[in-house]
């Protein structure tokens, strides 16, 4: 050690940058793959707690400083108040506040002189400021606009009059008892068949792991306790044997049993079914099977399903009473996840427990707060199995920095007079460089530097190195092209928007190769088994994705991780043999991070979880009812969701009780907004492409990030744009990609993937989940073949699909201002901007673009705090006024009127048109009504409705220049100038308003 140090400290005195190492300088504890003894620096990994003297030291903020700053940012979130001043803040802790503030979507600054600096903490909008940018939309009118207007007015007059209530459906219980069963999920309780596979290898392998035994605990426990939690870490088998041993249970003693195991993930219910019908020697969806999103593999004989916690909730939607009548076994898997969904499931399922007294909870967990789990419970009784993992020797960075010799020109002039003696502490301070540590970068050359010395002088096999997102990882990976031998190393990428193909090459062992070299993000972290891996580079990065209720825009953002995740990463190099950890982060910082992963619930949007609130619990206040949950959200984000909801017509104003509207949102597989649009797209008869459209914005983007970095990397993006063609939508193009991939030839579905940056497995969930919404709709709505191809009479016509998303994803929906350089606005959002996939991309597109008006699926924000909007679609004013908002006014304006939508869209036209238009939305209202309340298409063909808004899309400019996907002519060149149009208006007084 002694030499490795001195040949440690020549390095240092030549001025060494980053990079790579002395070859004579002997790893030493570094490398030891878990059988020596590794020295001091082993003794020093193995002690987080151990504390030293720095020179020169840095401010640094201790935990309980930090603790209290995220309680003050938490404070500001929860108020109403539009900033805070903080004063006598050090720099560390103002740039701790910066940094939180600005994850959470705030907005900070700081003025004033270094002693008496003022940090200002505000929201990132303030009210009313989107009305006064909205003072310039007006609704382009044209000759052919008035004049169908004019020709509309009759008929709409004269159904306006006709008496709805009569032909609404007046027995709705009787409708509710004829719906069939909710996703499979539900239904009669049965005797499994006794196991019938006898090989002995699999018997030898169930009865191998750590779970088994405990078999006969978990079994006596479920039979006198309604809940269980197990606490089992990776690799117990808890996921695959603890379901059997139920079956197994209820098969000898002749007892009927209906088990549904909720997972957070789609490709674990899948995988861990197939596991178990394959253990159980069965066909998968006999006895065993699984129901996710869209896609299902159940049979009248299942008794096993597994789900994902979303799907199950929209079974619950379905028929809760019936759910929970039936299942005796409810198993909530990976609960340490905190997802969203989960939290929720936890939560309504508890309520359940007094009212069943039959249910069976049983709770499997890793690492998180298991007190706080039981407690919520009513002190459950928790068992504790052993995982199956081997011996992980971690490191943190100031041991590395210890053991490696690595050293920086900032290093050096820090210590400025390097001797090679230095203790870690004195190597870590200097590794700062004498600055305040909150975020520091990825050190891309320090991880080089390390896989350089495992590449000479480590194991053959493979090491994953966690990093937060892609465009780390594809700097990375440019590094390493430049550093390391290629014929000695294998790169591959672990992402979820890469190839699935691409995925699995993480599995396989290569012949030939050193180095496996795995770069991964927090997808790598749980439920993967790598058979050659034996190290770990831990970033301790992550990305994180919150929500800023004010704006209604999410943002990811990188943070740090938690004790758990980090403990978790560590682990995969455990699970088949010894492995080494080296965390890129001091200890000190790792006992300061936060124990366990902020809750979803806490973070994320809450629209669909208040819908379920009030099928769960229709008696109860959402906001109530939720504070019960075991970590509760944000008052003002839960307050925001019920105002969307309200306004959306999910939820009554006046009670917060669901509408109809909204019971039949609650039963799609689908976010409610594109729910909403579906429904719309009923009306409007364009169903078999809206159906397209909403399969394709629920299930994963099919298009993978380019991992060759041989190609360009806008391929993609050329792509996507290639499909949208001149339809102006980025949704609109999800049609011409499921046409094209449909017609294929199966021999050519490869060709096409490839040439197209798709994913076959993700496209094949596409097409499937297509099927599979469609048949829910066909239930839902008990329609026919003549009334479904009623339903979409008009799939051609890109306009009507225009309408019924404006119908649906309203609010969404921004105001390019071209009096002020073509500015966008969006509610509550000043200053936004689109993606950079968006086929609506760039300046000079933008303005001759046809209308104004664009629609999104999501807003996101970006580390410059501005709003970005995904997946656009532009819309003629028109569409806007006919379809978007609740609350419809028109309000004089001088010479003409304002049409007012809800809180901030208002736009002008001329009085007339006005008034027709909002007799027009009147009728749309009434029919809408009939089709929700009735369940059934077949009542359309009285409603003219559709067709007349046909035929003013056909009439409207801006409308007719999007179907063709042309720019808006110049006025001087249109076939119906404005002397023409003044004379079809006063044609159209002349015949409507003083007709009245």
């Amino acid at each position: 050690m002694e030499d490795s140090r001195k040949e440690a400290s020549r390095g240092r005195r030549h001025g060494r940058k980053k990079g790579p190492l002395m070859p004579g300088n002997p790893p030493g504890a570094l490398l030891a793959n878990g059988h020596g003894t590794g020295g001091k620096s082993a003794a020093k990994a193995n002690n987080p707690n151990k504390k030293g003297s720095r020179p020169g030291d840095v401010e640094k903020l201790n935990a309980a400083e930090e603790k209290g700053l995220r309680q003050l940012v938490s404070d500001f979130l929860q108020s109403h108040e539009p900033e805070q001043h903080l004063r006598g803040l050090t720099k560390a802790q103002r740039s701790h506040v910066h940094r939180l503030a600005q994850s959470r979507g705030l907005k900070t600054t700081s003025k004033g002189p270094e002693d008496d600096r003022v940090l200002t903490i505000t929201r990132p909008h303030s009210d009313g400021l989107q009305h006064n940018l909205l003072g310039n939309a007006k609704l382009h009118m044209s000759a052919k606009l008035v004049d169908a207007l004019r020709q509309l007015n009759g008929s709409v007059e004269r159904h306006l009059a006709t008496n709805y209530a009569g032909r609404l459906r007046v027995n709705r219980l009787q409708e509710e008892q004829r719906r069939p069963s909710n996703f499979g999920l539900v239904g009669q309780r049965l005797i499994p068949p006794p196991h019938g596979n006898r090989n002995r290898s699999i018997q030898q392998e169930r009865q191998s792991l750590p779970i088994y035994n405990q078999r006969d605990n978990i079994l006596g426990v479920l039979q006198h306790e309604q809940v269980l939690i197990i606490k089992g870490a990776t690799g117990s088998g808890k996921s695959t044997q603890l379901p059997q041993y139920i079956l197994e249970w209820a098969a000898d003693h002749r007892a009927p049993v209906r088990i549904v195991v909720s997972q957070p993930r789609r490709i674990a219910a899948i995988s861990v079914s197939e596991r178990i019908s394959k253990e159980r020697g069965e066909a998968p969806g006999s006895t065993v099977g699984y129901q996710i999103r869209m896609n299902s593999k159940c049979s009248s004989q299942t008794v096993l399903t597994l789900t994902t916690s979303g799907c199950l909730l929209r079974a619950l939607a379905m028929d809760g009473e019936s759910f929970f009548k039936n299942t005796t076994h409810l198993i909530i898997d990976e609960v340490h996840e905190r997802d969203l969904d989960t939290d929720f499931l936890l939560l309504a399922t508890k309520l359940e427990l007094q009212k069943n007294p039959h249910l069976r909870l049983v709770l499997m967990s890793a690492t998180m707060d298991l007190k706080a789990l039981s407690d919520f419970f009513g002190k459950a009784s928790v068992l504790d199995v052993e995982g199956r993992s081997f011996g992980v020797r971690i490191f943190h960075l100031e041991d590395i920095l210890s053991e490696t010799g690595y050293m920086t020109p900032r290093m050096e002039q820090f210590l400025v007079e390097p001797t090679g003696e230095e203790q870690p502490d004195e190597l870590l301070a200097a590794y700062y460089g004498g600055r305040t540590i909150i975020d520091p970068d990825i050190d891309n050359d320090l991880i080089v530097s390390l896989l350089e010395l495992l590449l000479r002088q480590g194991d053959t096999g493979a090491v994953i190195v966690y990093l937060p997102g892609f465009n780390d990882m594809t700097a990375l990976m440019d590094r390493l092209d430049m550093a390391l031998p290629r014929d000695q190393i294998k790169i591959l990428l672990l992402h979820s928007q890469v190839d699935n193909n691409e995925q699995r090459k993480v599995f396989r062992v290569y012949q030939g190769v050193r180095l496996k070299i795995i770069l991964s993000t927090n997808i790598g972290q749980t439920s993967i088994t790598i058979p050659d891996l034996i190290y770990v580079i831990d970033t301790g990065r992550a990305k994180m994705k919150t929500y800023d209720p004010a704006t209604d825009a999410s943002q990811l953002t990188s943070t740090w991780i938690s004790q758990a995740d980090a403990k978790q990463r560590a682990g995969r190099a455990g699970r088949l043999r010894h492995g080494i950890c080296y965390r890129l982060f001091d200890s000190d910082r790792m006992a300061r991070m936060d124990l366990y992963t902020i809750p979803e619930i806490m973070r994320r949007t809450l629209d669909e979880i208040c819908l379920l609130t009030k099928v769960a619990a229709p008696d109860k206040k959402i906001d109530k009812f939720l504070a019960l949950a075991l970590d509760p959200p944000q008052p003002e984000a839960v307050k925001q969701a019920c105002a969307r909801l309200q306004l959306l017509g999910v939820l009554r104003e006046e009670n917060e009780t669901i509408t109809p509207l909204g019971r039949i949102i609650a039963e799609l597989p689908l976010g409610v907004q594109l729910g909403k649009a579906l429904i719309y797209a009923i009306y409007f008869r364009c169903l078999g492409s809206m159906t397209i459209i909403a399969a394709y914005h629920s299930v994963r983007d099919p298009f993978v990030l380019n991992t060759d970095r041989g190609k360009k990397s806008g391929q993609q993006t050329a792509c996507r744009l290639l499909f949208a063609g001149d339809g102006m939508s980025d949704s609109l193009a999800a049609l011409q990609l499921y046409e094209e991939f449909t017609n294929l030839k199966r021999t050519n579905v490869g060709e096409f993937c490839e040439r197209n940056f798709v994913c076959r497995h993700s496209m094949e969930m596409f097409v499937s989940a297509v099927s599979t919404l469609r048949d829910t709709v066909y239930r839902i709505f008990r329609s026919s073949q003549a009334s479904a191809r009623l339903a979409s009479t008009f799939d051609k016509d890109t306009n009507m699909i225009r309408l019924a998303l404006t119908a649906g994803l309203y609010p969404k929906l921004a105001y390019m201002d071209r009096e002020k350089k073509h500015q966008l606005v969006a509610e509550g959002d000043p200053f936004v901007q689109v993606s950079r996939s968006s086929c609506l991309l760039g300046r000079k597109k933008q303005k001759t673009l046809a209308s104004e008006w664009i629609l999104f699926v999501e807003k996101s924000r970006g580390a410059d705090q501005r709003s970005t909007l995904e997946h656009t679609t532009l819309v003629s004013g028109l569409m806007v006024v006919l379809a978007g908002g609740k609350e419809f006014r028109v309000v004089p304006f001088g010479s003409e009127v304002l049409l007012c939508l809800d809180s901030w869209v208002r736009v002008k036209c001329p009085t007339e048109v006005g008034l027709q238009i909002q007799k027009l939305r009147t009728l749309m209202d009434r029919e809408v009504a009939e089709l929700v309340e009735s369940r059934k298409f077949c009542s359309s063909r009285e409603w003219i409705g559709p067709e007349a808004v046909c035929q003013l899309m056909r009439a409207d400019e801006q409308s007719v220049c999007l179907a063709e996907g042309k720019s808006l002519p110049d006025e001087g060149n249109c076939d119906n100038d404005i002397l023409c149009l003044g004379e079809k208006l006063r044609t159209y007084v002349r015949h409507t308003v003083f007709a009245e």
